[in-house]
């Protein structure tokens, strides 16, 4: 018999509050769970406040050794990964996961094809790709130098990143575009997977009190004055007088105070609340009351995985039917409520006739839950297993130790 592995992931993780954090700790999770996994070693982003970390379990070792927008994660990475000394390595990653500049966002990307030049079989999660980001939508808007330099650069970073063992995606348009040039490219459409399928049964949105919810990382395309501006005009209505929206999340690392002066202008307004960051064990309380859960977004980057957790607990999205949830609603099945971008009259219009038809929306909240329990965490798990195990059996067959391998 094949004796467990030991799997080390590298990902931003809890307590720490940068993006994909939850993802990490649901890999983290589900690698640990598996009888055929003996060790799971988070290699962890450092917070800038000391937090206990999570109680996870022995089969969970959390080190942090890397820090956002420092130009020294690559040589630490390549060295924490050889000294792990596991059977193959996770790297949970976006674009903006190393850091918020250019050069230091690109130098901690390199670090899966560093890691497998070292012998060490590495498989890369990417939620995102530069190609698939409307970057007039993002602080670049109106530098044509410096988005052609990031074009140039996401480039050179997937090729990079493809140089891993292997890669996966989130969304078929990515998937496709990345073999449309490099045909031989070893990158799978793997989706991203419903963390929660032991659901309690959804509260019918008939019986949900009548609360808008919205959470993300705030300021760039995500931003909530489309969103405010619609929220005033819905309680115009006097049926809508009793209406709450609450907003979870932080700002954006590049733009910090976003999320304190929209709150400071709210003061006064008790039907706005700003909760802050909202963590793991509070998501189901968050979305699982909530009519509907809004995206004032301008742009896309990526599979959101705020989308699947509205679809998981029942509450009906109301999103623009603009790049990445076009994919998600195709390939998915997650459907929702559709307003034109930025204009808030459509998007108080649909809102208010996603809370007038109680009836069309339930049918919104079921159909979404089925499609979110379509594809369990645990297959996004077992995928990953299955490719590094095949790889460890490939390089065994062929005479080959881990610290012999080089890249194909």
């Amino acid at each position: 018999m094949t004796r467990p592995l030991r799997i080390a992931l590298v990902t931003a993780f809890p307590p720490g509050k940068q993006t994909l954090n939850e993802y990490g700790l649901h890999l983290a999770k589900g690698l640990a769970e598996r009888a055929d996994v003996a060790e799971v070693i988070v290699l962890a982003d450092v917070i800038p406040e000391a937090m206990p970390e999570l109680d996870l379990g022995p089969k969970i070792t959390v080190k942090r050794c890397w820090s956002f927008n420092s130009l020294l994660t690559l040589p630490k990475l390549t060295k924490e990964v050889r000294r792990a000394k596991a059977d193959g390595v996770l790297w949970n990653l976006q674009m903006a996961t190393f850091g918020d500049k250019e050069v230091t966002a690109a130098l901690g990307l390199l670090a899966p094809m560093a890691a497998r030049m070292t012998g060490t079989t590495s498989g890369v999660i990417a939620h995102n790709i530069v190609e698939g980001v409307d970057l007039e939508q993002t602080m670049l808007k109106g530098q044509p130098l410096r988005q052609a330099m990031v074009r140039l650069g996401g480039r050179v970073i997937n090729a990079a990143l493809l140089r891993a063992n292997y890669m996966t995606v989130t969304l078929r348009s990515y998937h496709e575009g990345l073999l449309s040039k490099s045909p031989s490219a070893r990158v799978h459409l793997v989706p991203h997977g419903t963390f929660d399928t032991n659901l309690d049964d959804l509260i019918p949105v008939a019986q949900r009190s009548r609360k808008i919810v919205t959470m993300g990382k705030f300021g760039t395309y995500k931003r909530l004055e489309t969103l405010l501006t619609a929220f005033d005009l819905l309680r115009k209505n006097p049926e809508n007088a009793n209406l709450e929206l609450v907003i979870g999340g932080s700002d954006h690392p590049n733009t910090p105070g976003y999320l304190d002066g929209l709150a400071a202008s709210r003061a006064d307004d008790s039907g706005v609340t700003f909760v802050g960051y909202v963590a793991e064990d509070d998501i189901p309380g968050f979305f699982g009351n909530a009519r509907l859960s809004v995206f004032d977004y301008s742009s896309t980057t990526g599979s959101s995985g705020v989308l699947h957790q509205t679809a998981c607990y029942g509450a009906v999205p109301v999103f623009p039917r603009i790049g990445d949830f076009v994919d998600v609603c195709e390939d998915e099945g997650i459907s929702g409520v559709n307003y034109t971008s930025q204009d808030a009259n459509d998007m108080a219009a649909q809102m208010q006739m996603a809370l007038s038809n109680e009836e069309a929306s339930q049918q919104i909240a079921v159909a979404n839950r089925d499609a979110a329990l379509g594809f369990p965490f645990s297959e996004v798990v077992d995928f990953h297993i299955r490719k590094i195990t095949a790889k460890i059996r490939g390089s065994r067959q062929h005479g080959v130790t881990a610290t012999a391998q080089t890249i194909a």
